[in-house]
């Protein structure tokens, strides 16, 4: 019997279906998504795992990190990969290690730590003035540092009083829009 040439390609088609549905069917159906909960719905382990109890970390560790900006309000959760230096550490090498965190939760598998910084979130446009007392627009770029945006042919003298302190502290907005609107309206 001769073959032809769409017998063997509708028999391949009918072979290639047909290992797809025996792969589906041998999926687990009842499976579902993994939700990943933010750090701050996580309940407050009691002090003694905090200190993980002698435990120690393991090579696929990971590090949860919550940073809170009190400027605006929000946070920023982030997860990473521990370094490969701390795979073995205890909670004394991992705290010496994140020596600027507050270490929540200490386990082999996670470790779950918090920060207040005294900034806006990355979500803001923040305007300041730099050193030389022009007005920049910065936005938070590093998490925990201000990068410089735009530097305006603006000095603080341009400003009444007010202004000029809240340009000093830094002035959150939501977009580069609203700050140079800012600007317009309140320059002298």
């Amino acid at each position: 019997m001769k073959k032809t040439k769409w017998g063997v390609v509708f028999r391949w088609a009918w072979i290639t279906a047909a290992a797809i549905a025996a792969a589906l069917l041998l999926l687990p159906w009842d499976a579902q998504a993994p939700v990943q909960e933010k750090a701050e719905t996580l309940p407050t382990p009691p002090a003694a795992s905090v200190a993980g109890d002698g435990q120690r970390m393991a090579g696929n560790c990971q590090i949860i990190q919550t940073m809170a900006f009190s400027r605006c309000g929000h946070s920023v959760t982030r997860r990473i990969s521990a370094p490969e230096a701390l795979a073995g550490a205890d909670f004394g090498a991992a705290r010496a290690y994140y020596d600027v965190w507050s270490i929540d939760s200490f386990s082999p598998y996670s470790v779950i730590m918090r920060r207040e910084i005294d900034l806006y979130c990355p979500m803001h446009a923040v305007l300041s003035v730099n050193e030389a007392g022009e007005a920049v627009l910065t936005r938070n770029v590093y998490g925990d540092g201000m990068a410089v945006e735009k530097t305006y042919a603006l000095t603080l003298t341009d400003f009444s009083p007010e202004d000029r302190q809240a340009l000093l502290r830094g002035i959150g907005f939501d977009s580069k829009e609203e700050a140079e609107a800012w600007l317009k309206e309140h320059k002298k």
